[in-house]
């Protein structure tokens, strides 16, 4: 890699740790996962509109979005309600780490689909980090049907999110970039928007914590996440998107006191670690 600036890292590590608020958000804000993510995704197409606007720059949402812009959209929307509605039933530190098996399996398509060179060393890490996950699990499958429920959910997300990743990548480079985040983040929420029939208007209290998930872990952290997905590869990215579960887990353990065992430290540890390692490897083309 041959860039003449670490921008694309800080944007990739500052998309991370913004996506790892919205969990703290859905806890405090105590709004339903269907109605969070509506607004999410709405509040920040809104600001994103707002700010082309002061900005003289509101042409560039002009023209018709590509398919795969479109269709990122449907997923950016699928991988939020998913991982929302999995923390309805299970700890946000289990299911944050489900979901952030994304990058290594993103790394093993992306070796196939866009030949992005998968090393014996990356693909041991890969392993690492789901044998990390069994950890966590303690080696066991949680026979309630709620745990289950939410396992479910968490697997959901971890597909959407990789083919999100993925996908992206072939958005072609042509799209300017808040042209193809702001029609993700409209058709995102109109995926969620049949969900809300049925939902109350969010109370007076609320709103604060709409408008901070519509600005941090939608609008800005979608535009840093797509400079970021477009300009590094796939491992890379992955790598540093590994900040997002650092945060989720800091966060429930201060602020939630999610209770973790001896062995479900050390996954989470080893899920981190392996995620970290690439970072050192993606330095090594001739590592083998």
């Amino acid at each position: 890699m041959n860039f003449s600036s670490y921008r694309y890292f800080y944007m990739a590590a500052l998309a991370a740790a913004m996506m790892g608020t919205i969990g703290v958000i859905a806890r405090y804000s105590e709004i339903d996962p269907a109605s969070l993510t509506f607004y999410r995704l709405g509040v920040g197409a809104l600001i994103l509109a707002l700010y082309l606007a002061f900005t003289g720059q509101l042409r560039l949402l002009a023209g018709k979005p590509p398919v795969l812009v479109l269709l990122n959209g449907v997923l950016l929307a699928s991988f939020i309600l998913c991982f929302l509605s999995a923390i309805q039933t299970i700890s946000l530190t289990l299911a944050i780490l489900l979901v952030y098996l994304a990058p290594a399996l993103s790394a093993i398509l992306a070796h196939f689909l866009f030949a992005e060179r998968l090393t014996s060393r990356t693909l041991l890490l890969i392993v690492l980090a789901f044998f990390g996950f069994a950890m966590l699990q303690e080696f066991q499958i949680d026979s309630r049907i709620e745990q289950q429920q939410g396992l479910w959910y968490a697997m959901a997300s971890l597909v959407t999110y990789t083919a999100f990743i993925l996908l992206n990548k072939k958005v072609p480079d042509t799209v300017p970039l808040y042209h193809k985040s702001f029609y993700q983040l409209v058709v995102g929420s109109l995926c969620v928007l049949p969900l809300m029939i049925n939902q109350p208007w969010p109370e007076f209290a609320q709103w604060p914590w709409l408008i901070v998930a519509g600005l941090f872990p939608g609008f800005l952290a979608l535009i840093f996440a797509l400079q970021a997905i477009q300009h590094l590869p796939t491992r890379v990215f992955g790598t540093l998107a590994y900040l997002e579960p650092v945060v989720v887990i800091i966060a429930a353990w201060l602020l939630f006191a999610e209770p973790m065992s001896l062995l479900q430290w050390l996954g989470a540890l080893l899920i981190l670690a392996s995620g970290v390692a690439q970072a050192w490897l993606s330095q090594s083309p001739k590592a083998s």
